[in-house]
């Protein structure tokens, strides 16, 4: 086969080696690795065992994947719907998101697909429905989701079979792509998930034994079958490009994690063509990794990711509630002693020490939540005990290293405040844990209580939002901290002492990967240097700090682009969409995301409320903040570098609102233990004593 010369902004063709004849993909609804076992299937062991393997994510336009959305996501090349995501409830199930009907004739339709087209074209990622059919110019369909998957943007389907026929083999001659829906397995009881999945292994046996040569054959869990119950699934794939080892695609950067947005660039990759480099999904290439010898440890591992990542989903709302409601009692608690001290009334010392030393444990648990993945809490019994336990341990441990700075350091250094050690130190260790996390491969992001999760495959390299907002914060802590009271010379040394490593961090490609992180950092720096320096801040410069921002992403996004584009982040990739024209479609998703996660339901409005009331106490301190703005003068210019942090963040990123409630999580504990720190011994004297 001779190789197409791939245009600008294209993925380049496969090595010959690697290109094949066919390409036959078999989707089944709910196939996790936990159904695969040498003894019961041993078909799919078998490709397991010699091929390439991964774990799938099947996300799609709807925040569960049914059927009729996996096949029309894998038809499209990037996330799609068949109904408004927005009128979808949940609690409904598959069975009221049914595969369109299929008309056989001459030729076959799916009559709904051109309002579904329709649809899709107005959601915020754009999907095309019949993308892939339009490639490779031929691409035969077996059983109704593999038509859905191939049909036009009318709704024709060119060569379609309902049902796998006898002999199988003349279904692989008629198009150099075919897709096979082999149905769904049942959740209903184990004897009726064992029998489908039994039927399921024969099929991909008689597939297997009458493929042509130079075939590859892949076979991959395509949706869920339970809408309130998402789960990673299976895929594995052998044949030219698929000998061993696991699968790796360009839109996850991390091994063995393969998105459902991927297939349909693999199917147009393993056949010799080009693939562009706008596209949601990337090629999947095989044979890469460390993969263990013995399947069964293979099998062991892929399916662990699943289990991470379902605990880590189930978990999440109760640590969440736990940790704003541990937050808000404490702040309530404080501030009444705080409160009463305050009009001269007597308060219980050992009270207010325990009170303020919980805010210093509190401002350590953002960190310890990635600290927690250390351990693997979500094999445990009670994964949500264990988690806790391990966040705890952590915070605990941190705290007991801040303790004893807070002792030690005023004696080496006495001009340094035993508080200020103590916070320094805290938010020191959250900086030392992502630098090592993040040099290392960031693998404590993925799947933590405050990373980023498979499931929802927003990212899967790098730090997300998410641990974005917990990297600024603690940043912004020591940077003031460093700079209080120095001369503007040494204030702005320090301030780049800080900003240049953790920009380098976040922004680089192989790092943290974090774009719209990098367009909040500079300009939160750049609000923190003029604060310390004792600079005006006026809108102009603030305007010059944003653009030094998108000119460190756009300098960024060139060096990225410059790799080859299989190795590009979404860095690189933004900068092709700009060249191309088509970056507004990027720019749009991200904004109506953050404009859709504000009003998912009364928890984000009363974090928008929340955020509004804090930064309104910033800039007009109550008695107890102004007593503590006059007493440590670090504390001023960090809550309010802390709010442009915050609301640049929830503008630029696509998290939203959620940015600023976590840099709260980091913030006001901190401010907690400075204001119970006013006035009080050793080192501290009132305001209204002071010389």
């Amino acid at each position: 086969m001779t190789l197409p010369t791939a245009p600008a902004g294209a993925l380049p063709a496969p090595d010959e080696a690697d290109v094949a004849e066919h390409v036959v993909v078999v989707g089944v609804a709910g196939l996790r690795w936990s159904d695969v076992d040498p003894a019961a299937t041993p078909q799919l062991a078998a490709i397991a065992r010699t091929g390439s393997v991964g774990t799938l994510s099947v996300r799609s336009a709807p925040s569960v994947t049914c059927p009729a959305e996996g096949w029309l996501t894998l038809g499209a090349g990037t996330y799609a719907a068949v109904s408004d995501p927005g009128r979808i409830d949940p609690e409904d199930g598959c069975a009221a998101r049914p595969l369109p009907a299929v008309v056989a004739g001459t030729p076959t339709r799916v009559p709904a697909l051109e309002e579904i087209d329709r649809l899709n074209r107005d959601l915020r990622f754009g999907a095309r429905v019949g993308w892939l059919s339009r490639r490779p110019g031929c691409v035969a369909a077996i059983g109704s989701g593999a038509a859905l998957a191939t049909a036009d943007a009318a709704g024709l389907v060119s060569h379609y079979t309902p049902t796998l026929p006898d002999p199988v083999a003349d279904s692989f001659t008629r198009c150099p792509a075919t897709l096979i829906d082999a149905g769904s397995l049942p959740d209903e009881t184990a004897a009726a998930r064992t029998t489908a999945l039994r039927q399921l292994d024969t099929t991909v046996g008689r597939i297997r034994a009458t493929l042509p040569p130079q075939s590859v054959l892949m076979v991959l869990g395509i949706a869920e079958t339970a809408s309130s119950r998402p789960h990673l699934h299976a895929v594995m794939a052998e044949g030219p490009g698929f000998a061993g080892g696991y699968l790796r695609s360009g839109s996850t950067r991390r091994l063995p994690y393969v998105q459902l947005v991927d297939v349909a660039p693999t199917i147009l990759r393993s056949l010799g063509y080009d693939v562009a480099d706008t596209l949601a999904g990337r090629p999947v290439i095989g044979g890469r990794g460390d993969r263990p010898a013995s399947l069964d440890e293979t099998l062991r591992r892929l399916t662990d990711t699943d289990r991470r990542a379902v605990q880590q989903r189930r978990v999440l709302p109760t640590v969440w509630v736990g940790l704003a409601t541990a937050l808000v009692l404490l702040a309530t608690a404080l501030a009444g002693l705080l409160a009463r001290r305050r009009r001269g009334a007597p308060v219980p010392t050992p009270a207010l020490t325990a009170l303020r030393t919980a805010a210093l444990a509190m401002s350590a648990v953002p960190a310890a939540t990635f600290l927690a993945n250390l351990v693997p809490w979500w094999r445990a019994s009670r994964p949500t005990v264990a988690v806790l336990g391990a966040v705890l341990a952590g915070a605990l441990v941190i705290l007991a290293v801040a303790l004893a700075a807070g002792r030690r350091l005023p004696r080496l250094a006495p001009s340094v405040r035993p508080e200020h050690a103590q916070i320094a130190t805290v938010a020191g260790a959250g900086l030392a844990m992502f630098f090592a996390d993040g040099l290392s491969g960031a693998g404590l992001q993925i799947d933590s209580l405050l990373g980023y999760n498979a499931l929802h495959a927003g990212r899967f390299v790098g730090f997300g939002n998410i641990a974005f907002s917990v990297l600024g914060a603690g940043a912004v802590t020591v940077a003031s901290l460093l700079t209080a009271g120095r001369g503007r010379a040494a204030a702005s040394a320090l301030l780049a002492a800080v900003a240049l490593p953790v920009l380098a961090l976040d922004g680089s490609p192989r790092w943290g990967a974090d774009f719209g992180g990098v367009l909040t950092l500079v300009p939160t720096f750049g609000v923190l240097a003029l604060l310390v320096t004792g600079t005006r801040v006026t809108w102009r410069r603030l305007a010059i700090a944003q653009a030094g921002g998108v000119a460190v992403v756009g300098l960024l996004g060139w060096l990225d682009y410059l790799r080859p584009a299989d190795e590009r982040s979404h860095f690189g990739r933004f900068v092709g969409t700009v060249l191309d024209g088509t970056a507004y479609h990027t720019i749009e998703r991200k904004l109506l995301t953050s404009w859709e996660l504000l009003f998912v339901g009364p928890h984000t409005l009363a974090a928008l409320a929340l955020t509004v009331l804090l930064v309104v106490v910033v800039f007009r301190p109550p008695p107890v903040l102004a007593d503590a703005y006059a007493a440590h003068a670090m504390l001023r210019p960090m809550l309010q570098a802390t709010v442009a942090l915050a609301l640049l963040g929830a503008a630029t990123n696509d998290s939203g609102i959620a940015v600023p409630a976590v840099v709260a999580l980091v913030t006001v504990p901190v401010t907690l233990v400075l204001c119970a720190a006013t006035g009080e011994p050793p080192g501290c004297r009132r305001p209204s004593e002071a010389a």
